[in-house]
């Protein structure tokens, strides 16, 4: 027996089967938009009202998008007053129902991943109630004259419309995609005024035959152990940062603090050299200016670290997210290395290779959303 709570249009009767939901998931996003008020302009885009399983939840979140909608903060006492002002608060669970919803939620970093998830649920209830719609139609149909040909074509047409929701077309007419090209082509032969189209590499060498790392790609690096590519990765981490682009390290090898010692030895080179600054009192009087200075140069530096040495694409995206939403964007990914990266399920039967091909695919994904170059 179903709660009363439950959205009544949201409900698909299947006996002794509860339908596809993800309260808790619920529950957390909406904690997410009272708490952070950047939360609900990333979940517009992917839910509806009506995807929501829990009445109660429903009606919450309609209250959040009329106020964002008219560009009012989306907290706790601008949500209580409207769904008070329309009538709801009562029928949400009032102010105790809400308050437990914030008090519930740490942070809106997975806010996106949980808001997919939700709609992934509703989607899978729109489908068998579309399955049980031609079901009942196939039992009326002596009753109605309904013909088995027009019960499947009501199907496929119903399966057609939820796929248009679920999964809009990416088909681009060339003609909408010249002028950005065009652009694009025309920024790149401008000399010094031209906007980047690439992210340098710094090795003028180097950039000289790839032309720089692009936007919205992942270039990978091969290389036998122990050669020098975190080393080499960084340093070019360092340079993009320095030239004023966010640029995002994810070193699963080494820790925090000696990604920072080898970074204040890049900036402080050649005045301390780079090994003394992991050794017990190898410093000497004369080296500590440059690296005060140093430490001063490294601290403005757009360069964020996460030195977490289990994570996995969904981790990165949702720090890649938090960046984005406190600096605007972000240029530069690198992630030290990808063979490291833990697979967000695994599926049985597949080897490291398939694994590690996935994990590829969903790196060159976020460089895609992100629109910035991923180096691996």
């Amino acid at each position: 027996m179903f709660s009363p709570d439950f959205a009544p249009d949201n409900v698909v009767s299947m006996p002794n089967h509860l339908p596809p939901q993800a309260i808790e998931a619920e529950e957390v996003v909406l904690g997410g938009i009272l708490f952070d008020p950047e939360a609900i302009a990333r979940v517009i885009k992917i839910l509806q009202p009506e995807d929501f399983y829990v009445g109660s939840h429903k009606n919450i979140y309609q209250a959040a998008v009329r106020l964002h909608q008219s560009q009012q903060p989306t907290d706790l006492l601008f949500v209580t007053s409207w769904l008070e002002s329309h009538g709801l608060l009562h029928n949400v669970g009032g102010r105790n129902k809400l308050a437990s919803l914030l008090n519930s939620c740490v942070s809106a970093v997975n806010i996106d991943a949980l808001a997919e998830l939700i709609r992934e649920k509703a989607q899978l209830r729109a489908v068998i109630q579309t399955a049980l719609q031609m079901a009942r139609e196939a039992m009326d149909a002596p009753l109605t004259e309904t013909t088995a040909t027009s019960v499947i074509e009501m199907g496929q047409q119903k399966l057609l419309e939820l796929r248009q929701l679920t999964v809009p077309c990416q088909m681009k007419l060339i003609a909408d995609i010249i002028p950005d090209v065009y652009a694009e082509i025309e920024a790149s032969n401008n000399g010094e005024d031209a906007i980047e189209v690439n992210v340098p590499t710094g090795f003028y060498d180097l950039d000289s035959v790839i032309g720089g790392m692009p936007f919205g790609a992942l270039t990978v690096v091969g290389g036998r152990g122990g050669i020098g590519k975190s080393t080499w990765a960084l340093d070019i981490g360092i340079r993009a940062a320095a030239s004023g682009l966010t640029t995002a390290y994810f070193a699963l090898e080494m820790s925090a603090s000696q990604m920072v010692k080898k970074t204040l030895s890049r900036l402080a080179a050649p005045h301390v050299p780079a090994d003394l600054l992991f050794k017990r009192n190898a410093l000497r009087e004369s080296h500590w200016n440059p690296l005060a200075q140093a430490c001063a140069e490294a601290m403005a530096l757009p360069f964020w670290l996460n030195d977490n040495p289990v994570i996995t694409t969904s981790q990165i995206k949702g720090d890649l997210q938090d960046i984005q939403a406190r600096c605007g964007s972000v240029s530069l990914v690198i992630v030290d290395y990808v063979q490291l990266i833990e697979p967000m399920r695994r599926e049985r039967g597949e080897n490291r290779v398939q694994e590690i091909d996935s994990i590829l695919k969903q790196l060159r994904a976020i460089a895609k959303q992100f629109n910035c170059a991923v180096l691996g």
